[in-house]
């Protein structure tokens, strides 16, 4: 199953739900998808608006893949849990967001092989969700944790 993510914003994101929409018909995998306040509604997958801290730590389990936003709390949850992680950043440009100010954690993590960090739509393929690879969270040194929880506090 695909888990598709783009947290608690008050802002949608609504073409990175179309986009998954679309390429929910493209593969064989389930696709859920937590669009928030998306208006967009997909559909060829299931979707939700909101859910509680133990239901999307429950989906994030059971999926073998996660498409996120770039929030810290859904990032590091995926990590935890070992989950093939595609990260699309929200963008000032699209109005999706006030600061590009998350991108800095996605681009270190995706320069150490931990997520696949996609900027460009055009990218976020089915053989993308296919080929990514698993993030290991054993290798992990706990001062990265630290710090990442560090960061999500802030």
């Amino acid at each position: 199953m695909i888990f598709v993510t783009v947290g608690m914003h008050n802002q949608g994101f609504d073409r990175l739900i179309e986009k998954c929409d679309l390429l929910a018909g493209q593969i064989e995998d389930k696709m859920i998808i937590q669009k928030g306040s998306t208006s967009y509604c997909p559909r060829n997958a299931e979707y939700f608006d909101f859910a509680s801290n133990e239901e999307f730590l429950k989906l994030i389990r059971q999926s073998s893949t996660v498409i996120t936003h770039d929030g810290a709390g859904s990032i590091l949850n995926c990590l935890l849990n070992k989950k093939r992680t595609i990260v699309v950043p929200r963008l000032k440009e699209y109005n999706e967001c006030r600061y590009d100010n998350k991108l800095d954690l996605a681009l270190e993590l995706h320069k150490m092989k931990k997520i696949h960090l996609v900027t460009d739509l055009a990218l976020l393929t089915p053989e993308l969700i296919r080929d990514a690879k698993a993030a290991n969270s054993d290798q992990f040194e706990n001062t990265l944790l630290i710090n990442i929880k560090k960061y999500i506090t802030k």
